[in-house]
């Protein structure tokens, strides 16, 4: 085994195997395989306290099998350190087969290298050659600006994929929220009534676990185009510390698979939600009628009041209404006019109602 794959072998034995890249904060379980902290801790679901290894599947107990290996950790640094050094002193420029002179040119119409000689062929006569020092410093340039974007995009992406997360947790305390409410509801009503209960539990947990299965295809899917970034400024720093020949030789792949990333975008995911009517409840709240006009200034830009101030009608298409600190932007909620200060002994006076859209368009 040579120099050059001594030097291999050393990055692969201090590199992590989930996030492609050099060794931080190392922990090694217990079936002798390690990782990066950070990563491995990504790997648990929730709040388990086990897992299984990525490489061997062996069980890992998080809260006893996780050794902290230092001596891996300063290996990592320092061969992160030296590997520019160590290749820059073994490789140097090839030499031609044909002419026994060193390969210093390099042809942009056939993409490869040349010896001087080789450059006066004929078939290269009306060619565009260039020194490879110079077409390698171009090359390089063009990598870090696509390891910059491929950076950005991760960034984004991880962005993305905290936005589901908590995105998740809402939905799940929402659905919560509203399983207690029905059931609280119902269970202030008779007997007859349990069955209606039953039939809209039920609709609404396969809403929720509709949702859930949205939010986990797409967490799944960000966590996926996380990876594929990852893995690809992995090969976008391998280019960088290439010779000069070995870049402009594999960049232009690369190059490709950067662009073709960079224009992909994340989906959008929002849930589904039905409001659930729980019956009888609107002839218990006639009984508290009192008649009100709507607050305009409240309304949500998705809420079209009525000139009579009586209705309220959704539209898909937000209007055009002045900025008003008192408007619901993120809720389709308009108050009423009116506000109560008093509900004792029959008092009422100016009751200010919470309502939401009656009507869709």
């Amino acid at each position: 085994m040579d120099v050059k794959d001594l030097i291999k072998d050393l990055q692969a034995s201090v590199t992590c195997s989930i996030c492609l890249g050099y060794f931080t904060d190392p922990v090694t379980v217990n079936c002798g395989h390690s990782f990066c902290k950070g990563c491995l801790r990504q790997c648990r679901v929730g709040a388990q306290e086990t897992s299984a290894c990525p490489e061997c599947r062996a069980d890992i107990n998080h809260g006893t099998d996780l050794v902290s290996n230092r001596s891996l950790q300063q290996l990592s640094i320092i061969t992160k350190m030296l590997r520019p050094h160590l290749v820059q002193a073994l490789v140097g420029p090839s030499t031609c087969e044909k002419h026994g002179e060193k390969e210093k040119l390099f042809c942009e119409d056939d993409h490869r290298i040349l010896c001087h000689s080789c450059s006066l062929a004929p078939e290269h006569r009306n060619h565009c050659v260039l020194p490879l020092e110079k077409v390698a410093a171009m090359g390089k340039e063009k990598i870090l600006e696509a390891q910059k974007f491929l950076k950005r995009k991760e960034d984004r992406l991880q962005e993305e994929l905290d936005h589901v997360i908590r995105a998740k947790a809402r939905c799940t305390k929402y659905a919560l929220h509203s399983q207690n409410l029905l059931m609280s509801e119902y269970d202030k009503m008779c007997q007859l009534l349990r069955e209606q209960e039953n039939v809209q539990l039920l609709e609404m947990k396969e809403q929720f676990s509709h949702n859930i299965v949205k939010y986990d295809r797409q967490k799944v899917k960000l966590s996926q185009d996380i990876q594929r970034v990852k893995s690809l400024l992995l090969e976008v720093e391998t280019h960088v510390e290439e010779t000069p020949s070995e870049m402009v030789q594999g960049m232009k792949g690369t190059l490709d698979k950067s662009e073709k990333l960079l224009h992909q975008e994340p989906e959008v995911v929002s849930e589904d939600w039905t409001i659930f009517p729980i019956f009888c409840l609107r002839e218990m709240l006639m009984t508290f009628f009192r008649d009100i006009t709507l607050d305009p200034d409240t309304a949500n830009i998705h809420l079209m009041v009525s000139e009579d101030l009586k209705s309220v009608k959704y539209t898909s298409v937000p209007q055009d209404l002045p900025y008003n600190k008192d408007r619901f932007v993120h809720l389709l909620i308009v108050l009423g006019a009116q506000t109560f200060t008093s509900a004792s002994k029959g008092t009422f006076l100016k009751p200010k109602f919470l309502t939401r859209s009656l009507s869709y368009s």
